[in-house]
This record gives structure tokens, sequence and C-alpha cells, in this order.
């Protein structure tokens, strides 16, 4: 049997789901992809057992399933040349030939009925926003997500005050993102929050696929899955089922001394001063390096220490109120900068937990909470 398609798009499809089963790929099965074809379109399906992403094109020719090498996904990629070339799929019990123009490839194949789906089954809820809210939302949160802690590796999407909100936090810093609330049916999550956990791996996946993509997707799920879906694509992930904690308690109300500078402007000084090297005793670079913030005459001075030497920088800033040095880790600075996006940011120390230090943007839809260090 013969599948027909356009390879271009066959190659689009192919590149957003590529990438899914990431280190599981030593198990055969999932280096490759389920294929479904139908009279009028296929689907294309990887997975690593967490995390599957379907895609769909037009297509022409007969009913077939099989699971086919990565190796064939990359013969399109390799000749996606943005024209309206046909590409053909000769399938029968054993074997794949792929065909574009005088190229071939031939390769044995797995059977399509043995390939792993997560099977969402019905939703318990649902929503539906544009893709590029949703990227705002995790793109804004992912950076603060805890690199090994299971329970906080991932985002929580969920719903407060009126606003769809998506939360990051290490223990270190809390990064905080909201959208209008989108209309929501059906019970969204289990627990004092109503909302759910996406894995890391699932949001970062989410991010790449969607990037750039301003129409409207849907969004359900059940106990233990998320489902994303847009016209063409579809990511089924697994969810993290243990409770987030409540970050509430953490954005306290900022204190009444406040530093406010240009984001760009701060970003820059920071990246000059970090060319002053530090490394451990180990003789690696190291990236945990803390900015002390002090307001004076000539403006904000920054500084930061090297193994033998300090660097120091300005910025203009506006102060309200009196208070200590601010000392922040360099890369939870930037991260939070990067998230925040506008044109200023403020810094205020909580009033009576001097710690924690409040960094409030001016565009009304983030709050970002950092932990201050030693200099």
């Amino acid at each position: 049997m013969t599948v027909k398609f356009s390879v271009a798009a066959f190659a689009a499809a192919a590149k957003a789901i590529r990438n899914i089963p990431g280190a599981s790929r030593n198990i055969e099965i999932l280096d490759h992809a389920r294929f479904e074809a139908g009279k009028k379109s296929l689907s294309l399906i990887m997975s690593d057992l967490d995390i599957e992403a379907c895609a769909t094109i037009a297509c022409e020719g007969p009913a077939a399933l099989a699971a086919i090498p990565r190796a064939v996904l990359e013969f399109f990629i390799a000749r996606d040349g943005g024209a309206d070339d046909t590409g053909t799929l000769e399938i029968d019990e054993r074997r794949v030939i792929a065909r574009c123009g005088k190229g071939k490839l031939d390769m044995p194949i797995l059977p399509g009925s043995d390939f792993f789906l997560i099977g969402a089954g019905k939703p318990d809820w649902s929503l539906t926003i544009r893709a590029n809210e949703l990227v705002e939302l995790l793109t804004a949160t992912e950076k603060a997500m805890d690199e090994k802690r299971p329970f906080i590796q991932g985002v929580l999407l969920h719903l407060l005050d009126a606003e769809l909100r998506a939360t990051g936090t290490d223990g270190h810093r809390v990064h905080v993102q909201g959208v209008d609330a989108p209309e929501l049916t059906g019970g969204f999550g289990d627990g004092p929050w109503q909302g759910v956990t996406i894995p890391d791996r699932t949001v970062k996946e989410l991010i790449r696929i969607f990037d750039g993509d301003e129409s409207e997707i849907a969004i359900s799920g059940t106990h233990g899955t998320i489902t994303v879906e847009a016209e063409k694509i579809r990511v089924t992930s697994k969810l993290i089922a243990e409770q987030y904690p409540d970050y509430v308690r953490l954005m306290l109300p900022a204190g009444p001394f406040r530093l406010t500078v240009g984001a760009k402007a701060l970003d820059a000084a920071i990246a000059r001063l970090l060319v002053l090297p530090r490394k451990d005793g180990k003789g690696r670079a190291e990236a945990s390096r803390p900015i002390r913030m002090t307001p004076g005459k000539d403006g904000l001075k920054l500084e930061i220490k090297g193994n033998d030497s300090d660097a120091e920088d300005f910025v203009d800033c506006e102060v309200e109120g009196d208070g200590q040095p601010i000392v922040i880790n360099q890369r939870y600075l930037r991260d939070a900068l990067a998230a925040a996006g506008g044109n200023k940011v403020t810094f205020a120390p909580v009033e009576g937990n001097p710690v924690s230090v409040r960094m409030l943007p001016d565009n009304g839809r983030s709050a970002f909470m950092l932990m201050q260090m030693h200099f």
C-alpha cells in the first residue's frame, strides 16, 4: 500500500515530534513513530512513556498502521526544500520504503499495535486559550523549576484571583505569571489548588512546539494527564501527582525601601561584571555568584567578587525609603529579568523578612520572590 503526502507538511510534523523520546530512544519501539493513515489524513506519534506528541497532516491512500523508524522522519526533514514536492511511503507487514524525488530509503518496521499510547481518556476538565498565552505563562516560570525535587520539578498551572496562573519555584525563588482566566469546564485538579503540575520535560516541549503559534488551543485533563491540542498537533503528558507547596504564603507584601531600575540596563551591567572570573576549589567557574546592589549619589552601585579581585558598575535608579544593600544570585536575577520583560523593575525587601526580596515588574502580570545571599 502506498500513502502520498506533501513533503513540507510531513517534515513540519516530524520536526514537531522528533525530540519527544529523548533519552528513552534506547528502547527500540520509542526510536520509532507510530504511523496511522486513513483515506485523507495521517498521524505521526512519538513518545517517551511519560509524554507523547501527535501531529496530523493530509494524505492520499489506503488505511495503514505501523511503527516506522526515526530515520524515515529524518529522510523527509532532510529533503524539505519548501517546494510542493510529493513524498510517498510504501508499507507492507515488514518494511517501509520512503521516496522523495530520486531519493529512496528502505527499512524494517515494527507493528504499530505494539506502540505504547498514554490514552488520556475522557477529560474531567477543559479550557481554551491562545497558544502564545500558554507559551508566555510557561516561559516566564520554567527557569524557576526545581531540578531535583519531584514535587516542584515542574510548573503549577492553576486558577487564582480571576487569573490563569503559572508558578515555578525551587525554594530559592518564585516566578508567577498570569493571564485573564478563561472559562473552565469541569473540576481543575485536586487538593488545595484548582490546577495541575506539569512536569519540567513537558513544559519545555510545549514551549518548543507552540512557540510563535497564536491560534486557539484546547487544554484538558484527567486525574493523571494533561492534553494540549491545536488543529494539527496534540501533546499528552502525565502529571506530577504530588501536592504543590503553598507558594502564596511566600509572596509577602513589599516593604517601604524600594529600588527601581531599567531592566535592560541592569542586565547589561551584570553581564559586564561577569567578565571577572571566579572559580571554586575544583577550578570550575562558579554559577551562583552574588551581586550586591547599593544605592548612592552616582546611581545604583553593582558589585561582584572574583577570586583575588572585585568589580563594580553603576546604573541609574530611583530610591524610596532607606534600607540595606540587596544581594541576589546573579543567575536568579537575570532569569527573573528575562522572564519579566518590560522597561523597569522594582526591588523591595519584604518588611519583617529582609532575606526575601520582591521583584516587581511594570507589566502587572508577573510577580517574583528572590532570596538574598551573603556577599
